[in-house]
C-alpha cells in the first residue's frame, strides 16, 4: 500500500478525448509500474474538463480569452486541493509562464519533459508533429534545441493535412487516411536523418501509435503521464 501520494491536478478538455486517453495511460502505468491493485493504490487526482472557447485544431483563435481561462483553470485546481497539476495539451503551454505564476503548486511542463527524454535517450536529430500554433510559436524547436537537438518540421502543405487529422481526432471521426498522412510524413523525417519524431500534439497519438511505425515516437501524452506518476509516487 502506498502512502503519501500526491494529488494530481489534470488541467484536460483540450481536447476531451486526449484528456481521456492521458487518463488511461495514467491507470495503466499505475497498474504496470506501481503495480496498483487496490483503489487506494492510485493517487487521488482532480481532472477539469475545461470546455475552453477560442481554441481549435489550428490552435488559438482567441490567445487571450485562451489564457485568462487557463489561468482560472489552474486557479481552480489549486482550490480544490491539487498538489501539482499537469496539462495533456501541448500548445497551451505558450502560457506556461503565466499559468506557473497564477499559482502556488507546481506545474510539470510537457514539452521540458519531452525535450527532456529525447536528450536522455541521445537523440540528435528528430521529426515533429504538432499542431499550427505549437509550430507557429516554435515551442518545441526552442526547448529542443536548447538541448543541442536538430529539429525537422513540417512543411506549409502538411501542417494543414495535420491539421486535419487533429480535428478528426477531436471529433473521434480518425481513420486509416490519417495514419496514413501521418506516417508518410514521419518516413520522410526518417528519410532526412531523423532518428525518433515527437508526437507534440495530444490528439495526435490517437490516429496514430508505435505499433504503426519503426521510428521512435515520442508520445507526448505517455511521457507526461510517466512523468506525472513519478511526482505523485515520488519515485
Amino acid at each position: 500500500m502506498y502512502t503519501n501520494l500526491k494529488t494530481i491536478g489534470v488541467l484536460g478538455g483540450m481536447g476531451a478525448a486526449a484528456s481521456a486517453d492521458f487518463y488511461q495511460y495514467l491507470v495503466r502505468l499505475s497498474q504496470t509500474k506501481y503495480h496498483a491493485e487496490q483503489d487506494h493504490d492510485f493517487p487521488e487526482m482532480f481532472i477539469y474538463n475545461l470546455s475552453m472557447t477560442g481554441f481549435d485544431e489550428t490552435g488559438f483563435v482567441d490567445p487571450e480569452s485562451v489564457k485568462n481561462q487557463l489561468i482560472a483553470g489552474v486557479k481552480k485546481l489549486e482550490a480544490a486541493g491539487s498538489d501539482f497539476i499537469v496539462i495533456p495539451c501541448n500548445t497551451v503551454h505558450h502560457f506556461f509562464v503565466e499559468m506557473q505564476a497564477a499559482v502556488y503548486i507546481p506545474i510539470l511542463n510537457i514539452v521540458d519533459v519531452v525535450a527532456d527524454v529525447a536528450k536522455q535517450q541521445g537523440y540528435a536529430r528528430v521529426g515533429l508533429l504538432n499542431s499550427q500554433s505549437t509550430r507557429l510559436y516554435r515551442l518545441y524547436e526552442t526547448a529542443l534545441a536548447k538541448e543541442g537537438i536538430e529539429v525537422f518540421s513540417t512543411t506549409d502543405s502538411e501542417q494543414h493535412e495535420v491539421g486535419r487529422v487533429i480535428s478528426h481526432a477531436i471529433a473521434g471521426t480518425q481513420g486509416e487516411e490519417d495514419k496514413t498522412l501521418l506516417k508518410k510524413i514521419i518516413h520522410r523525417y526518417s528519410e532526412q536523418g531523423a532518428q525518433a519524431v515527437v508526437i507534440g500534439c495530444t490528439e495526435l497519438p490517437l490516429a496514430i501509435s508505435q505499433e504503426n511505425t519503426d521510428t521512435p515516437l515520442l508520445n507526448s501524452t505517455k511521457l507526461l503521464a510517466e512523468e506525472a506518476l513519478r511526482f505523485a509516487y515520488g519515485k
